[in-house]
């Protein structure tokens, strides 16, 4: 799950692939923006077949939350 959504992190940030950890937060580490984060959201929601819900993303700031998220969502 996490490499899944390393993948996808990747295509929106430039980064070192080996600084993004469980613990990267996606605001204040990768700083992504709310259209990127969006987007990828997007993606991710294609890509599992499920459906994340907007009010749930503001309890989701670490990598490990959205992994954990989205294996309670399968």
């Amino acid at each position: 799950m996490f490499e899944k959504i390393k993948k996808t992190i990747l295509q929106y940030v430039d980064c070192d692939p080996e600084s993004i950890t469980p613990e990267t937060e996606f605001l204040k580490d990768l700083k992504m923006n709310s259209y990127d984060i969006i987007t990828m959201v997007g993606e991710l929601e294609e890509e599992f077949g499920i459906t994340i819900e907007s009010e749930d993303l503001k309890d989701i700031v670490t990598i490990d939350d959205f992994a954990k998220y989205i294996a309670a969502k399968l």
